[in-house]
């Protein structure tokens, strides 16, 4: 394999660690709820402090990525994140979930900013679409992490000891592959094949990175609805069984996967405007589904449905930020990325307050009137193809 191969390989691994890990642990949510009897307040309090720290650690994984590289970056909280999510299981009160959960969620958003790094340069050193195929290994890794909370869950495996093996396996991946990234200077010159220039980074373009990251929040929004709300929404809301929450997970997961599979082939036949388009007036009848439904099965189609909806507009954003401002692409990913954690925090506050007024029943209504707005705005995400591409396999 040539070093472009191995590289494009060991992003392969960072998103499948992200996918696995971060699954194991959002699907266990009802169930560390239950343990902690938790409120659907204070549930919101948990995600949103989860969140909050989030975005912090996206933005310093961006400002460590301009000085060491996003490869060293993505290694370091990708071990951190590995270790951190083993803890929330095991907190004894709200308190601690806070300080356990705050934890993880600061190399969560380290990892999610730097992984995107790596994969947007090196979809752009391939000189063809690659970011599709990353967000698809992270959305099979989050189908398995999916199931593997449901099996251990029905099967009574302690909560905490079920995320060791999850944490066993995401360090040794990451001490594997770490190597391999693509290293400073490929990544400088990955950015340059998607500029004509070749002139000292300059201050980052606010205005067309707010109107990137604008859609972005309302596929944020949405995710988090389906990925923290969707469990208890089918479990308190639907009378569903308490195993069904994370096996709502897997089967959004999964249709999401399945429309991340061909997503680089749709997106260089088609466009990115067109296909996230499309996917968003699916999404908003897939809502219309879910906030009607009449019991969780209907319910759970709606969540598959929503799944495939959404799934290239996450790696379309990435893609779309970084050229917006190629000499500053880490920078750029990073200020984007933040749309992911406004739209989780939005969703928690939001979602919450309607379920303690209304009831669990009306959580997905919000979230409905948010959808609207990535088929209304997809024309951010169309982008220009990089330049000079490398010839590679």
């Amino acid at each position: 394999m040539t070093r472009l191969q191995l590289a494009r390989a060991a992003v392969f691994v960072a998103f499948a660690i992200q996918g696995l890990t971060f699954a194991s642990l959002i699907t266990r949510l009802e169930s560390i709820a239950t343990k902690l009897d938790l409120s659907a307040g204070d549930v919101f309090v948990v995600l949103g402090v989860t969140t909050a720290i989030g975005a912090v650690g996206s933005v310093t994984a961006g400002h460590l990525a301009t000085r060491v590289g996003s490869a060293a970056t993505l290694s370091l909280m990708l071990g951190g994140a590995s270790l951190a999510a083993v803890a929330p299981a095991f907190a004894p009160t709200m308190g601690t979930l806070l300080l356990l959960n705050g934890v993880y969620g600061f190399f969560l958003g380290g990892v999610d900013a730097s992984m995107n790094m790596q994969g947007t340069a090196t979809q752009d050193a391939y000189g063809r679409p690659l970011m599709n195929g990353f967000h698809a290994m992270w959305s099979a890794a989050a189908v398995l992490g999916a199931v593997y909370a449901t099996v251990t869950i029905a099967l009574g495996v302690p909560l905490g000891l079920d995320m060791v093996p999850i944490a066993v396996i995401g360090l040794v991946a990451n001490a594997a592959t770490f190597r391999l990234l693509l290293p400073p200077e490929a990544v400088d010159a990955a950015e340059r094949r998607t500029s004509s220039t070749r002139r000292p980074r300059p201050r980052l373009p606010l205005l067309p990175l707010l109107l990137v990251a604008v859609p972005t929040f309302a596929m944020w929004f949405v995710d988090s609805a389906a990925s923290a709300w969707g469990g208890i929404y089918v479990v308190d809301g639907l009378g569903a069984a308490a195993a069904v929450a994370p096996a709502i997970y897997a089967a959004y997961q999964l249709v999401l996967l399945a429309v991340r599979l061909p997503g680089d082939r749709l997106v260089a036949r088609f466009g990115a405007e067109r296909v996230i388009r499309i996917g968003g007036v699916i999404g908003v009848g897939a809502l219309v589904l879910i906030v009607a439904a009449p019991h969780w099965s209907v319910a759970a189609v709606g969540f598959a449905i929503l799944g495939g909806s959404l799934a290239l507009v996450p790696p379309q954003s990435f893609v779309a930020a970084a050229h917006i401002s190629p000499d500053n692409a880490e920078e750029a990913i990073a200020r984007v990325n933040l749309a992911n954690y406004a739209g989780y925090l939005a969703a928690a506050s939001l979602i919450a307050a309607v379920a303690e007024v209304f009831g669990e029943r009306s959580m997905f209504v919000i979230p409905l009137a948010v959808a609207v707005l990535i088929p209304l705005m997809a024309g951010r995400f169309a982008t220009r193809p990089a330049l000079d591409p490398v010839k590679t396999g």
